[in-house]
């Protein structure tokens, strides 16, 4: 099993891709969540992510498919969303392994904070299951004027950064 890294330490081995995460999830509170079902097909689905106290939580409803994906298979993905087509500020992909949380005040804390500033209350969630997020790898892809720019890492590894000239011009690493 790859090692897996918190949020507050993803951000200190590749701050530009985090600091990106970050400020997405935080302005639209969304994310596209990738599990594997079953089968081995793919389930995506939206998603409310939380960043507390250094670490990355989703959670979901009771008995939901895409917590029984987590459950059977911790492997998950998560990208940020876009405004529309026209975004060029890029979309940012997580790659990570989610661990349940089991301990009934670990999953009061988190659904509290995840409640704070809405018109929910915590107890409306009482049940639902609460996923940590160890986060592998990352990717932050964008448009820099006419470059297109990918900024990647993985857990142990350096930040690699490739960009290519338009849309179709072929990628070269340049960091």
């Amino acid at each position: 099993m790859t090692k897996s890294l918190t949020f507050a330490n993803f951000e200190l081995s590749a701050p530009d891709i985090a600091r990106f995460v970050r400020a997405r999830f935080e302005t639209t509170g969304l994310s596209i969540r990738a599990t594997l079902r079953a089968d081995g097909s793919p389930r995506l689905s939206p998603i409310e992510p939380s960043i507390l106290q250094g670490q990355l939580y989703v959670g979901m409803m009771p008995g939901s498919m895409k917590a029984r994906d987590l459950q059977r298979d911790g492997r998950v993905a998560l990208l940020t969303t876009l405004s529309d087509k026209l975004d060029m500020s890029g979309e940012g992909k997580l790659f990570g392994e989610a661990v349940e949380l089991t301990d009934p005040d670990d999953i009061h804390r988190v659904l509290s904070a995840a409640a704070a500033g809405t018109d929910y209350d915590a107890e409306a969630f009482a049940g639902s299951h609460v996923f940590e997020v160890g986060i592998t790898g990352a990717a932050w892809q964008h448009v820099e004027g006419d470059t297109w720019v990918t900024v990647s890492w993985r857990v142990g590894g350096p930040v690699r950064r490739r960009q290519r000239q338009g849309p179709t011009g072929s990628p070269v690493d340049v960091g």
